[in-house]
């Protein structure tokens, strides 16, 4: 909930002062352009997700990354037709390989190191012992 207000309060403080300097009228053609920009972006979804695809086969980016990229596109061009300024400043930013790679590998650094730690006090060392008197 308190993420939720943060980013309305910024989201809020944003489109303002982006009113403030181009004008009510600036924010309406902002609104629109980024919308249809976004909508554009969902329909050539598939080209963006075929280049990647690419770098896939030729292990440039590997498999997590690749669905990371994909759906950080995807939810950036959903941003983009959110209407609002700093929305769509996180969506143009979501369209950038370098950020949704860079994001996409601190999640899937963390998670793994995660997980290693919680398998690191699952471990029981054992000793065998041989009972000579057993045939």
């Amino acid at each position: 909930m308190i993420y939720f207000l943060v980013y309305m309060f910024v989201e809020i403080f944003v489109s303002y002062e982006f009113t403030k300097i181009f004008t009510p009228f600036g924010m309406f053609l902002e609104i629109l352009a980024s919308a249809m920009f976004g909508i554009m972006l969902i329909r050539t979804l598939n080209f963006s997700l075929a280049e990647s695809m690419q770098k896939v086969m030729r292990r440039e980016i590997t498999q997590e990354e690749f669905i990371s990229i994909g759906m950080f596109k995807f939810v950036g061009a959903i941003f983009l037709v959110i209407p609002g300024v700093f929305t769509d400043i996180l969506g143009v930013l979501m369209q950038f390989e370098v950020f949704g790679s860079f994001v996409a590998t601190q999640v899937i650094t963390k998670k793994q190191t995660t997980s290693k730690e919680q398998f690191k006090d699952d471990i029981i060392d054992i000793e065998i012992i041989e009972d000579k008197n057993v045939k």
